[in-house]
């Protein structure tokens, strides 16, 4: 019985033995390991395109000629590139206190795009002697988000005169516009857009015309001409239209009074 307890016990010091040579080995490991974060973390979306860039170290480091911390030397230690592999210049900030460089991209990021900034292998020495290893960090600048509504650019323009009896008046929009239900444009939608009248507030019949690639309304008078010596006004009414990104169409109008003859 003794014998049996005796080998039981050898066993478990045995065991012991082996968790405490495991766990050492573990803790000399994560003391050998430089301690650098990163901030944007990788594969992070979405960053303000104005945002800097920090590297945080867990304790206080030198550069590798055992040299103090400078500036300068932190540009050539950091490197900051875009999809392309092409550098982005940016000015470095060395805070000793905290243990942290601020890295800030000259002229900020574009939106939209995937950089990545990467702290060069051997550039830096720890409290123990350790040359840093090659540390990197990816991320992604968030889009610019469109918050413009569509308007158009009406011709003739406000306050035009003189205007051709057989002028056609153009809405042209900059971008792609829909109904604001999402359906598709034609002529015969965006004739409820559009408002002819006089300076007697008398409506003014007229065709509409919707040209998709040229992303232009036209508008003709019936009869084929305006009359001379005509103040008119055309209104686009607003609210219902808008671009891929939501926005909404203003109200847009124009005056314009024509001329004697053709």
């Amino acid at each position: 019985m003794k014998k049996w307890m005796g080998i039981r016990w050898l066993h478990f010091i045995s065991v012991l033995g082996l968790l405490l040579l495991m766990t050492q080995s573990a803790w000399a490991k994560g003391e050998s390991d430089w301690g650098v974060r990163i901030t944007p973390t990788s594969n992070a979306a979405q960053i303000d395109p104005e945002a800097v860039i920090t590297l945080s170290f867990s304790q206080q480091i030198k550069l590798a000629s055992n040299k103090e911390i400078t500036e300068k030397a932190l540009v050539s230690a950091i490197q900051l590139t875009d999809a392309k592999k092409k550098k982005i210049s940016f000015t470095a900030k060395w805070n000793k206190t905290n243990r942290s460089v601020t890295v800030d991209p000259v002229g900020n990021l574009e939106a939209g795009q995937t950089y990545k900034v990467t702290l060069l292998q051997k550039k830096l020495k720890d409290t123990k002697g350790q040359l840093n290893p090659e540390v990197s960090s990816t991320f992604s600048t968030k889009k610019l988000v469109d918050q413009i509504p569509p308007k158009a650019v009406i011709l003739p323009g406000d306050g035009a005169k003189k205007v051709k009896l057989q002028e056609k008046i153009t809405l042209q929009f900059a971008e792609d516009v829909f109904l604001k239900d999402g359906t598709i444009l034609s002529s015969k939608t965006a004739a409820g857009l559009i408002q002819v009248k006089d300076a007697k507030g008398t409506v003014i019949p007229h065709t509409v015309t919707w040209n998709k690639s040229k992303r232009t309304i036209t508008v003709k008078p019936k009869g084929a001409s305006w009359l001379p010596h005509t103040s008119y006004q055309i209104n686009l009414i607003g609210g219902q239209l808008k671009d891929a990104e939501g926005n909404v169409n203003p109200s847009q109008s124009s005056r314009f009074s024509t001329g004697a003859t053709k």
